[in-house]
């Protein structure tokens, strides 16, 4: 959509919200240098495969590396995945050999907030810029960030373990403003008739990516899809999934996780009907916490168990605490879609260019012994760190306990090793329903999402990996593995 104008729309709540293996330090690529607290590439620090089974991950053998000419990632979700807000436009040069449609990184066309009404059908690959239109101004998504810094970690990753051909990404997005997962699923909803269903037309890009391809002669493949996604479905607090059918028809979607691991599956089994690949189609999902109107979520907490319970299916990128909000207080600033792509970047490295598995800086268990509850952590790049620096400490460095009765505090939480928090109550807790969260804190009143102000904490790791891409202040970004949010059940 690069060059169609479409009518603009205001965005409420409720409406658009309803160095040899893997990553190397590259500090130095894009200007600037930035202090760095040690450390070691995150794909580097990955345990052995019976210590991940130690630590509560999944051990899974390298998928051996298969190339073709073009990698084709689909990404969908709502306002934030069509950038809304994230202008003016960063990336106007394509580095690399990373493509778009020739109609833009967007296929659809006259969209408005509850969907869009065509599709514009391309007849090549271009290089990938952005500046793309969703509504009536020009904005930077997360997909050249995402596929440029993927660019630099393969080439980097090829060059250390034997020549390879390089990796071209195409990249085109099909996301819906302010669409809960209800309408962005295989079959859309009955709420929005007349519209294109925004599943529809992502399989509407495979065809035309392929076709292109063949025209080419070059080989194709769809490697994954992407979502930053979950707004809406906090805004109606779910409610839509507990009655609404499968797609397999074995019954009802339930909740947040089953959608995810439901979404993965019907892209998963349409993009191989029309590619005939055998290559899997991993969802990368950003960690949803920009939720203002409560405290809490059981969006984030139902992106980490779907993570859990699909491993290397569905697959939590990041949370989003760690990132600057634009002035609306709902949506990424335009730095922040480049950074998260980088992030996307990170996972697709590990899962697409070396075949394994990818963590976030996750909890794996909760122990107590009277008044203290011991958690350990899957970390990507020990040792744990707080840091209240990059992240404001929103009190007790993001942790919050409850139970039926109220019956204990917060004390104190410290560091007791390498990938180990311990938190220490008021006294032994006596309610029942015992709760410990992580950045589930939204303050009230209610501020701005992001590291200043929203629901956040201050656990990340010594992921030294720094950026492709530059900040506002013309420095790489750093790419620290946060904490993701989550909820545990205290014994």
């Amino acid at each position: 959509m690069r060059w169609s104008l479409i009518l603009s729309a205001a965005c409420v709540v409720g409406a658009c919200s309803s160095e040899k293996k893997g990553i190397p330090n590259q500090a130095t690529r894009e200007g600037g240098e930035t202090v760095r607290d040690g450390g070691v590439s995150a794909l580097d620090s990955l345990p052995a495969a019976d210590e991940r089974v130690e630590r509560g991950t999944t051990p899974t053998a390298p998928r051996p590396y298969k190339h073709y000419d073009v990698n084709h990632v689909l990404s969908t979700g709502q306002s934030d995945s069509v950038a809304n807000g994230a202008s003016p436009f960063l990336t106007s040069v394509q580095p690399f050999g990373n493509m778009s449609f020739d109609v833009g990184v967007m296929t659809s066309k006259d969209c408005d907030g509850d969907g869009c009404l065509g599709y514009e059908t391309p007849s090549d690959f271009v290089p990938l810029v952005e500046g793309d239109h969703f509504f009536g101004y020009q904005v930077e998504t997360m997909s050249a960030g995402m596929a440029n810094q993927a660019s630099v970690f393969a080439a980097d990753w090829f060059a250390a373990n034997g020549p390879q051909p390089r990796h071209d990404i195409l990249v085109s997005l099909h996301g819906r403003s302010g669409n809960t997962y209800w309408c962005l699923r295989k079959g859309s909803c009955n709420y929005v008739p007349g519209y294109l269903s925004a599943f529809a037309e992502g399989l509407m890009q495979v065809e035309s990516a392929k076709k292109i391809a063949a025209a080419k002669g070059k080989t194709y493949v769809v490697r994954a899809v992407t979502t930053i996604h979950g707004g809406s479905d906090h805004e109606n607090r779910q409610n839509e999934l507990s009655f609404i059918e499968r797609t397999d028809g074995t019954g009802v979607v339930g909740n947040y996780a089953e959608a995810l691991m439901e979404w993965q599956r019907d892209y998963e089994t349409e993009v191989r009907a029309i590619t005939g690949q055998t290559e899997p189609v991993p969802l990368f999902v950003s960690q949803f916490g920009s939720f203002t109107d409560t405290a809490e979520s059981n969006i984030p907490v139902r992106q980490i168990e779907a993570h859990v319970k699909a491993p290397g299916k569905v697959i939590v990128v990041t949370p989003n605490y760690p990132f600057e909000h634009f002035t609306d207080c709902l949506h990424y600033s335009n730095y922040s879609q480049r950074r998260m792509g980088a992030y996307f970047a990170k996972a697709y490295q590990r899962t697409v260019i070396e075949g394994g598995t990818f963590e976030p800086l996750r909890p794996l268990s909760v122990t107590r012994a009277a008044n203290v509850l011991t958690v350990k952590f899957f970390v990507p790049v020990p040792p744990m760190v707080i840091d209240t620096t990059r992240v404001v400490d929103p009190g007790n460095y993001g942790f919050t306990f409850a139970d039926s009765t109220s019956s204990a505090t917060i004390a104190s939480v410290a560091l007791a090793g390498p990938d180990t928090v311990t938190v220490t109550l008021s006294g032994a807790p006596t309610g029942a329903a015992r709760k410990l969260r992580y950045a589930l804190n939204a303050p009230s009143p209610h501020a701005c999402p992001g590291p200043t102000a929203g629901a956040r904490g201050n656990l990340r790791d010594s992921d030294a990996t720094a950026g492709y891409h530059a900040n506002a202040a013309g420095q790489p970004y750093d790419l620290h593995n946060w904490a993701v949010h989550f909820e545990l059940d205290v014994p």
